[in-house]
C-alpha cells in the first residue's frame, strides 16, 4: 500500500462548483413543474417544503409581517416565487423598470444616429471592451495577439 503523499499517490479533483440558475434561465420543463406543484399547493391550501430549514426561514418571514397577503391565502400568480421579501421584490421591480426605461432611452437615440454615427459608436465600444479585457500584466509585445485571440474565440479572462 502507497503513502498518500509517496509516488504512487492519488490525486483527486477539485470540488465541482455548482451554478444555481436564476428563473430567466430555466428551462420549460422546471417551470411547469413549479406551476404543478404551485396548484396542489393552492386546492389543498398547504406548502411543501423540501427541507426544515426553508420552512422554519418562510414561517419567520410570516411572523415579520414580509410576506403577502394573497401569497398566505394562497392566491399568488402562477410564476410568482415563494418566500420572497415583500419590499425586496419591489425593489427588484423598480431597478427592473429603471432599467427597461434606460433601455428604451438608448434604443431612441440610437433610432436617431445616422449609419456613420452607428458604426463609431460600435469601434468605441469595441475599443473600450478589448482595453477592459486588456491584461496590465502582459508585455505589449503580448497583449496584441491575447486580445486577438480572446476576440476569436469571444472569452473573457
Amino acid at each position: 500500500m502507497g503513502s498518500p503523499s509517496g509516488e504512487g499517490a492519488v490525486k483527486y479533483q477539485p470540488w465541482a462548483k455548482y451554478h444555481l440558475a436564476t428563473p430567466d434561465e430555466e428551462e420549460e420543463d422546471t417551470k411547469e413543474t413549479r406551476r404543478s406543484v404551485k396548484t396542489v399547493e393552492k386546492e389543498l391550501k398547504t406548502r411543501f417544503w423540501i427541507n426544515a430549514r426553508e420552512k422554519k426561514d418562510y414561517d419567520k418571514m410570516v411572523m415579520e409581517g414580509k410576506i403577502s397577503d394573497d401569497e398566505l391565502e394562497f392566491k399568488e400568480g402562477k410564476d410568482s416565487d415563494i418566500g420572497q421579501d415583500q419590499a425586496k421584490v419591489a425593489e427588484a421591480d423598480e431597478a427592473a423598470k429603471g432599467e427597461a426605461k434606460k433601455d428604451a432611452e438608448g434604443k431612441a437615440a440610437d433610432a436617431k444616429k445616422s449609419p456613420e454615427e452607428k458604426k463609431a459608436a460600435e469601434t468605441l465600444a469595441a475599443a473600450a471592451e478589448s482595453a477592459e479585457q486588456a491584461d496590465g500584466d502582459l508585455p505589449p509585445e503580448l497583449a496584441a495577439p491575447a486580445l486577438a485571440q480572446r476576440s476569436q474565440w469571444k472569452i473573457r479572462i
